[in-house]
């Protein structure tokens, strides 16, 4: 990809941005209702974590083609590093060990299994791109297997915690994280996408782009945290279910949104 807009790399920055601003939030939120750590952490994944795989990116490439999928590409790009290196770290923190010493901590962070699967991979792979290995011809097809399969297993675990009644012992934080993900962040990125001069790139694209990423709701990622660090599962999963079912009724206001940038 060719970046023929220098201001286009405030992007990626962007996109962690608004991961760390709806994780703070989200603290912010549970410390006002006095959660207990387990809770607190599911907030906090509930609030950061955001879906801008399967929502974003499809409704991106409905809005504006695939000019503005690579926009999606840009603001993603350091998603799953900020997921693996700053938000499962933190959700561990208050599942596993809270309040524990951040010493002790740190240490058990960096024999973490999925820590240490995460940034193997990564080294692995940038080691075979330094090696000059041709990539297999086969891959594409394997991982035309892989991927839907590896979605599906983690979909029906996912299923198997789900509670549809739940939802209504969570309303608060429900709307709590609705506000966040649907107000609060969407008005702080793409304030700084405009003043960072994405509003003039391009026609505006990048800028319409963003603020539509921004508002996206919490990701199937925000539910993985709880189950394999024992925080409340139940409302991760209310707060994914009820914002979902928002964000499928402000996808008409977010494609009129796109007159007002």
């Amino acid at each position: 990809m060719s970046l023929r807009d220098v201001r286009y790399v405030v992007i990626p920055f962007l996109g962690v941005l608004a991961l760390l601003i709806g994780g703070v939030l989200g603290l912010w939120v549970s410390r006002m209702l006095k959660h207990d750590p387990a809770r607190t952490g599911a907030m906090f994944c509930a609030s950061s974590f955001t879906n801008l795989g399967s929502f974003g990116g499809l409704i991106s490439y409905l809005f504006f083609g695939e000019a503005g999928y690579v926009v999606v590409s840009l603001y993603r790009l350091l998603e799953e590093a900020a997921y693996f290196l700053i938000g499962f770290p933190i959700a561990k923190r208050y599942g596993m060990d809270p309040g524990g010493d951040t010493r002790r901590s740190v240490l058990k962070l960096l024999k973490d299994p999925y820590i240490l699967v995460y940034l193997g991979c990564i080294t692995v792979g940038v080691a075979l791109k330094g090696s000059g290995v041709v990539r297999p011809a086969f891959y594409p097809s394997l991982n035309a297997v892989l991927v839907p399969v590896v979605s599906g297993i983690l979909v029906v675990t996912t299923g198997f915690n789900m509670k549809l009644g739940a939802v209504r012992a969570y309303l608060k934080e429900c709307t709590a994280v609705a506000l966040i993900k649907f107000v609060a962040t969407p008005i702080v990125i793409t304030t700084l996408a405009w003043l960072a001069g994405l509003g003039e790139a391009d026609g505006g694209l990048a800028l319409r782009v963003v603020f539509v990423l921004s508002a996206m709701p919490p990701a199937f990622y925000a539910l993985i945290p709880p189950q394999i660090y024992k925080l409340d599962t139940d409302l991760a999963n209310s707060c994914w279910l009820f914002n979902s079912g928002i964000f499928l009724v402000l996808i008409p206001l977010l494609y009129m949104g796109q007159g007002l940038l």
